[in-house]
Order: C-alpha cells, then sequence, then structure tokens
C-alpha cells in the first residue's frame, strides 16, 4: 500500500523572475503541492490526471524517492521513503517519458543489463528477465539494436521493459503509451490492466493525458489541480459526481413545438432539441443534476398530450467534460 499524508513541496523561483532577487536575502519559493494526502491499495491501478503544471510530475518524482518533501510523509507498505530510499526503491519500478535515460550507442540489451545488474540481477536469471519484458512490449526482434536507431515508440516501450525488468510489486507508469502507435498502444493498456495488476496483482500507478486511457483502465483516479486532489474515486462516481450536466436522449413517436415548450419549462433544463427519425423523433435533453423529481417531471413533461415515449436513455458524460468541469471549477487553472 502507498500512503500519502500532507505532502508539501515547493522550488525556488528561477533566479532574474523575482526583480532584484539578489538583495532579498533569501531565494523566494513557490509551493507546487499542497497538504496532498492519499492511499492507493495493493494491486489497485491508480490514475493520476491533472492540466500541465498541476504537480504530477513532482509527486511521481517523490513517489520514486527522486526528491523529498518539505513535509508530510510516502510510506510504500510500511516504509518511509524519505527515510529508507534504498529499501523502497528495491519494491519499484518506473516508466519515464524521457528517453535520455538510456545509453543511446548501446543495444537494448545492452541498457537491460546495465540496469538490471544496478537492480541485482545477474547472470541467467538477468538474461532470462530481459528476454520475458522484452516479449512483453513485443522488441523481441529489436532486442540487439542500437537504442539511438529506436524510433520515439519504440523506446517509449523500451522504457515500459526496463521498470519490469526487476519485477517490482510496484510501478509507477509516466505516461506510458505517449508516441506509441495505437497498436502498440492497445497492446500495452492490456499488459497494464489484464497481466500487470489482474493476473500479478501488482499496484500500479499511472500518470497520463489520455482521459479515455485513464477512464477505460484506472480503478480509481485523482485528478489534480494546482497542487491539489481536486476530486478522486471510480471514473463512474467521478462520473455522476462531477458531470454539471445530465444528457438524455428520448424517443417518442410524434414531437411539436408544444412538446419542445413544456421540456424546456422543466427545472434545470438548459437545452432541448428534437431530431426526425424514420420511425419518429428523437429528443436531445440537458439537464442539471438537481433532484430525482426533475426526471420524473421531465417524463411527465415528454409523454404529455397523448406522446408515446418508445426509449429514455442517459447519456454517459464524456471524460473530457468532468475532467473541463473538475479543473476548472473556480475559475481555471493557472
Amino acid at each position: 500500500m502507498i500512503v500519502i499524508d500532507n505532502l508539501r513541496k515547493s522550488f525556488p523561483i528561477e533566479y532574474g523572475i523575482v526583480p532584484n532577487i539578489k538583495y532579498l536575502g533569501k531565494i523566494p519559493r513557490r509551493e507546487v503541492l499542497h497538504g496532498i494526502s492519499l492511499r492507493v491499495h495493493r494491486g489497485e491501478l491508480f490514475g493520476l490526471l491533472g492540466p500541465n503544471g498541476a504537480g504530477k510530475t513532482t509527486l511521481l518524482k517523490l513517489l520514486c524517492t527522486l526528491t523529498t518533501p518539505d513535509s508530510g510523509t510516502i510510506t510504500i507498505d510500511g516504509i518511509d521513503t524519505a527515510r529508507n530510499p534504498v529499501a523502497v526503491k528495491r519494491r519499484i519500478g518506473l516508466c519515464s517519458s524521457e528517453d535520455r535515460s538510456f545509453y543511446f550507442r548501446l543495444t537494448a540489451r545492452r541498457n537491460l543489463e546495465f540496469f538490471g545488474a544496478l537492480a541485482g540481477l545477474t547472470g541467467d536469471e538477468l538474461q532470462r528477465r530481459i528476454v520475458e519484458v522484452m516479449d512483453f512490449v513485443d522488441l523481441r526482434d529489436a532486442i540487439d539494436k542500437k537504442f539511438s536507431g529506436f524510433s520515439s515508440g519504440m523506446r517509449q516501450r523500451l522504457a515500459m521493459a526496463r521498470a519490469m525488468l526487476a519485477d517490482p510489486p510496484i510501478l509507477y507508469l509516466d505516461e506510458p503509451t505517449r508516441a506509441v502507435d495505437p497498436v502498440h498502444a492497445e497492446e500495452l493498456r492490456r499488459l497494464i490492466r489484464e497481466v500487470l495488476v489482474d493476473k500479478l496483482g501488482k499496484t500500479v500507478v499511472l500518470a497520463t493525458n489520455l482521459l479515455d486511457e485513464a477512464w477505460q483502465m484506472c480503478d480509481r483516479i485523482a485528478i489534480m489541480r494546482r497542487g491539489t486532489i481536486a476530486a478522486l474515486g471510480p471514473p463512474k462516481e467521478l462520473d455522476a459526481n462531477y458531470a454539471r450536466l445530465l444528457k438524455y436522449q428520448i424517443t417518442v413517436d410524434k414531437s411539436d413545438d408544444a412538446l419542445l415548450a413544456r421540456v424546456k419549462a422543466v427545472p434545470g433544463v438548459t437545452t432541448c432539441a428534437a431530431t426526425d427519425i424514420q420511425q419518429g423523433v428523437i429528443v436531445s435533453v440537458e439537464i442539471e443534476p438537481t433532484d430525482d423529481r426533475s426526471i420524473t417531471e421531465l417524463l411527465r413533461a415528454v409523454s404529455g398530450n397523448g406522446v408515446v415515449v418508445r426509449s429514455f436513455t442517459y447519456e454517459e458524460p464524456r471524460p473530457m467534460e468532468v475532467f473541463a468541469d473538475i479543473t476548472q471549477m473556480d475559475g481555471g487553472d493557472e
């Protein structure tokens, strides 16, 4: 289990941004994480989303012990990351979107041999794991090719292989499908969800800017905004709690101006439109999520004057709509 408690982190403001900074005596700092607290359960696929500058990368660096917090704590299976970073590093694997961490003149095999040795793997065990992880990411045919000749997508898949090399119980994945072609991206998603999490029981923290990817894969999602957790929960729960408008498609046998007027008069309805189809009319309605009585009144309004309702369908909100509502709840991001 990963436990984050009241985490705060700040960085110095760059020299020259503040006028006459050298005369202030102390370099000012900007706090980028403000009291972050959350838990990631063992065997969970946890999504981390947020606009650029929200603090996702800083939080990942703290989780990987690449930097330390100003205050607060992070524990990995009860191990404090600040007090015992070496023990923590034995339990984690990082897939970064930064390919400069590889040696360009070495082959994929030689790169993995180097990183595997750092993780304590040797001999036949190391070679076996290299072949296994290269198979996982469909790079077996390129195992003895130089990294410099890899495409952006191949480099990202090799980073995924490196993260899995020592078979750690916890994986931090920073945009693992970035620059990867659609076929291999979908294969990586299945690998993460179906093999690493569902079959092997690993804990995965997935940072991504692909909202549909997060909604499709993750058990729970934390959406960050201005260094805080703005929303946290399963995708369905986020849909229900943060969608500003509920959308319905209502199929009726006929429609006229009087029906649309009745629908528009229902409290909370913001838009209403009718579209003719071959065997009736589809009435599209957007309504604010006030209470259940509004839906009852909507049904009553649609079915008035002998109109026959053939179907009443709720349209799931798109992840982009929910994400925008959460990250712009009080005036937009920085």
